[in-house]
């Protein structure tokens, strides 16, 4: 063959496409690998996404929580104070919340203040006694005849929106005295349900509740709920309004973008408006929209009063997280794309070099080192991945330094990597299709004979090739219900393992067992078997490892977990029992009826 001949060949589209076939594998092989590695890259930051969610909304919760104990702790001491003295004056209660320093340790707080209990026949007097402390215009209210009245007497600070409180009645709203009720029948501090606070004006109107602590007369028996109630004197208490407390607790976790974590808080168990306590976001309307995909409830109780907790949030705030799936793909795109283009630059200068070896002698000893040196580095390769892109890295870098006998025998290492990972990747999908729920699943009622005679025939070369005999034993007329393809796939699995690992004239044996409701099939070899310790780990992805078979046969090592799998999705078991020497037997069961 001349050279000018071989020159025009060079050309011819039909030789181009039939020495880079291979490279065409390659950037396959390259796409459906990067969209693994996309997919798997995906969900792990979703669920970064998730644990980071929820680990902020745990925190916020125990912030909140830690503040309601921290307020009750105060109340309480508030109450120590009047259990201490029979006489606590208003210059007294000041001083004591002043050396609380409640807007430093508490920021937030609308105040804490005590509410008296007065009977109707004391009221008068109690009113004129009250005006001579210093204040003329003192009255109680509101208006009404009542058996029972209560007077906010005391509340610090004494400035702004809390004058407007001075002299309420809380026990003549029902709401509040429901809440001032069970704080006296438990002896506990008890947060009343959503109020609007006598300190509202028209001006930042927020939604209140309050805290009561009961405070009994010094001497008196409290052991009784009925002890309770003669002795009550008053409470110590606190109102909140909301959105100022909750912006003292959380303090600036709220950052003011439009992608931020909203928390609204509930009262009680009720997801309404009317329910509505708080909303870090009420005032946002770029926020206030309902495109949240990240959603967490977390109830919270305090002595027995619940709120519901609700964050909402968006994905968008992962924007720097999803920009490394952007960068996974287009990496493992562009990596893939580079290989392809390279492989066709080495595979077209092999066959320029297959050409020019034509023309001299030397072609079968050329052919026959380089068949060697392929099957010498096979052998010894541990992880085709690894090769694949070291060796890739190798021609990049020195492609133009190598010689070609030195460049054929990379182009092939790089081929045989890439069909164990085609292999590889095969299984990987099959497993991750199955996980994920979206592989087919047709289960109908199967001749069992017919598809155990199609995969023995299906494995009859390589039995052959070992001198292992396959024995079949059963009848005709056994059915089961279950989808065909899987059914297929777990005796194909289990068959080719039963000959993997047995020895040359070894024997397996194929038999089933069956009653009103279920089948059970048995593969048997009489191969090396399997370690003890080895048997507890066969079916766990974890714990998953590649073997060679007696004839140094080759597996990914995940047959076996995709049996598994594909067993409990057709409604049965898989296990194994097993002799070193002496063989192992795979035994699984499949329904004979369509109640899976």
């Amino acid at each position: 063959m001349k050279i000018t001949k071989v020159k025009n060949q060079l050309l011819t589209p039909f030789l181009l496409f039939k020495n880079t076939w291979k490279s065409f594998v390659f950037l396959l092989g390259g796409i459906v690998l990067t969209i693994v590695i996309t997919f798997y890259t995906k969900n792990t930051v979703n669920v970064i996404a998730n644990q980071d969610f929820e680990f902020i909304c745990n925190t916020l919760k125990t912030k909140l929580d830690a503040r309601l104990n921290a307020h009750a702790q105060l109340l309480q001491s508030g109450a120590a104070l009047f259990a201490a003295t029979d006489t606590v004056t208003c210059k007294g209660w000041r001083k004591f919340i002043e050396y609380e320093k409640i807007n430093k340790n508490l920021p937030g707080i609308q105040g804490v203040g005590y509410s008296l209990i007065i009977h109707k026949n004391q009221l008068k007097k109690h009113i004129e006694s009250f005006r001579k402390t210093g204040f003329p215009d003192y009255i109680v209210k509101p208006d009404g005849d009542r058996e029972i009245y209560t007077s906010i007497i005391y509340l610090e600070p004494f400035t702004g929106r809390n004058l407007r409180a001075f002299g309420y009645d809380m026990f003549s709203e029902p709401i509040r005295r429901k809440a001032m009720e069970t704080s006296r029948d438990s002896d506990n501090a008890i947060l009343s349900d959503k109020v609007i606070l006598v300190q509202e004006t028209n001006d930042d109107l927020q939604s209140g509740a309050l805290m009561y602590v009961p405070v009994y007369r010094n001497g008196m028996q409290t052991n009784t709920v009925e002890e309770r109630r003669a002795a009550i004197k008053g409470w110590v208490y606190s109102p909140y309004r909301m959105n100022d407390m909750m912006s003292g607790i959380l303090g600036n976790w709220d950052l003011p973008n439009k992608n931020r974590i909203r928390l609204k808080i509930y009262d009680n168990e009720t997801i309404s408006n009317d329910a509505l306590l708080y909303d870090s976001q009420g005032k946002d309307k770029i926020s206030n929209n309902n495109k949240s995909n990240l959603h967490l409830k977390l109830p919270i109780e305090f002595n027995g009063k619940k709120w519901i907790l609700q964050f909402t949030a968006h994905n968008e705030n992962l924007s720097i997280f999803r920009g490394k799936i952007l960068i996974v793909l287009i990496s493992g795109l562009s990596i893939s794309i580079l290989i392809f283009a390279l492989s066709i630059v080495l595979y077209n200068k092999q066959f320029r070099a297959k050409q020019i070896l034509l023309l001299n002698a030397q072609l079968e000893k050329l052919n026959s080192d380089k068949d060697r040196f392929i099957s010498i580095l096979a052998h010894d390769l541990k992880s085709p991945f690894s090769a694949l892109l070291g060796f890739a890295d190798l021609l990049t870098t020195n492609i133009h330094t190598y010689t070609i006998d030195e460049i054929k025998a990379r182009v092939n290492i790089i081929n045989d990597s890439a069909n164990r990972i085609y292999n590889l990747l095969e299984d990987i999908l099959i497993w991750v299709s199955s996980q994920s729920g979206k592989l087919p699943y047709n289960p109908q009622k199967l001749n069992f004979s017919t598809i155990c005679i199609e995969v023995i025939e299906s494995l009859k070369l390589i039995a052959n090739n070992k001198n292992i005999k396959i024995n079949p034993d059963f009848s005709d007329n056994v059915y089961v219900y279950a989808d065909k393809n899987m059914l297929n796939t777990i005796l194909r699995n289990l068959v080719s393992n039963a000959i993997k690992y047995t020895n040359n004239g070894g024997q397996v044996d194929i038999y089933v067992e069956q009653n009103n409701t279920n089948i059970t099939i048995t593969v048997s070899d009489n191969g090396v078997g399997i370690q003890p310790e080895t048997i507890t780990t066969l079916f766990k992805f974890s714990q998953i490892q590649a073997t060679e078979g007696t004839a140094r046969e080759k597996g990914t090592g995940l047959g076996l977990m995709i049996c598994k799998e594909f067993v409990e999705i057709n409604g049965g078991k898989i296990g194994v029992t097993s002799k070193i020497g002496k063989g192992s037997n795979f035994k699984f069961t499949l329904p004979v009826t369509g109640t899976v």
